[in-house]
């Protein structure tokens, strides 16, 4: 479909007007953007290729920790964690326990929160081309020291979501990506889900995801139905709301958001709460609650892409 836009014929008036005109503006300004979807109480109103097919899976780089929320609620549903505020180390079964003492005191919380006292690969690149370039990603992040005690600090930390997807993995007995396909995709019916992988065969949690354009438009349908899917609860009732609100102070300046949950962005503007999924290069997963509206754009990986606007002009047609 890559080509024209298809717009629902349900959208008229000035809605579709404004649609076209955000349509034309990114195909003319924003070369990097690959796909453009929304949808409004689970039916698709728009749907646009900019590059690719359908079908093809896209990179959704740090959407995948979004995700990885959604599987730890699922995990908690299945009574496989029994809490956030469980020590993750202990989950782990590792052997090696690292020097520092203080790892022992880090929770699923901590890890999910962006505050077990990691450094952040965004402040310190040469950390995440140490980390990213070992043998083995998890026993270099546990061989190193916090920089504080856990419960401090918010520090973007790819590392330690690639942590947190390893202990869920070790949680429930099974790799990752099966847990992924058994319990989430599969009662959603999503097809085509791709997940790259460390070299000891994990998949990285904090960034390796790739799924088609439409398949990741299903999961914001899952948020705005709190979990449910087909009369059966994928996560624990509440799960939704709590991924989703404001625990911490995240990094401003990163998303233009200012306030992170549980690896979901919380934002609050113009009144209007948004739940964002969101990754390197202009990957968006937008779910706006009050409207019924779920908005998923991909792109190009670039810096600073100003895609996020997009989301929220997407949003504006449909809502206002």
């Amino acid at each position: 479909m890559t080509g024209p836009a298809w717009v629902s014929p349900s959208v008229g008036g000035a809605a579709l007007a404004r649609l076209k005109q955000l349509d034309e503006a990114v195909a003319r300004d924003l070369p990097d953007v690959t796909s453009l979807l929304a949808s409004r109480g689970g039916q698709l109103i728009f749907e646009r290729y900019f590059h690719g097919t359908p079908d093809e899976p896209r990179e959704l780089q740090s959407v995948s920790k979004s995700v990885l929320a959604l599987l730890v609620g699922r995990a908690l549903h299945l009574g496989r964690l029994t809490s956030l505020d469980q020590p993750a180390l202990a989950l782990l079964g590792r052997e090696e326990v690292p020097e520092d003492a203080r790892w022992s005191a880090v929770t699923l919380r901590h890890l999910m929160t962006m505050t077990a006292g990691l450094p952040s690969e965004l402040t310190d690149p040469a950390y995440d081309d140490a980390w990213l370039a070992s043998a083995d990603p998890v026993a270099f992040v546990l061989a190193r020291p916090l920089l504080e005690a856990p419960g401090g600090t918010f520090r973007y930390s790819n590392a330690g979501a690639h942590l947190l997807g390893a202990v869920l993995a070790s949680a429930v007995g099974q790799p990752l990506a099966a847990f992924a396909q058994g319990e989430l995709w599969t009662p959603l019916g999503v097809q085509g889900a791709r997940w790259a992988e460390d070299p000891q065969g994990r998949p990285y949690a904090s960034g390796g995801l790739s799924l088609p354009s439409r398949e990741l438009l299903k999961t914001g349908h899952l948020l705005l139905q709190d979990g449910q899917w087909n009369g059966r609860s994928l996560v624990p009732p509440g799960w939704v709301q709590e991924m989703t609100r404001p625990h911490v102070k995240g990094y401003a300046w990163m998303e233009g958001i200012p306030d992170y949950g549980l690896l979901w962005w919380a934002a609050r503007e113009e009144e209007t709460e948004g739940w964002y999924a969101t990754g390197y290069g202009g990957q968006y997963l937008a779910v706006f609650p009050a409207s019924g509206v779920v908005v998923v754009a991909t792109g190009r990986p670039c810096d600073h892409p100003p895609h996020r606007q997009i989301v929220t002009r997407m949003h504006r047609a449909l809502a206002g």
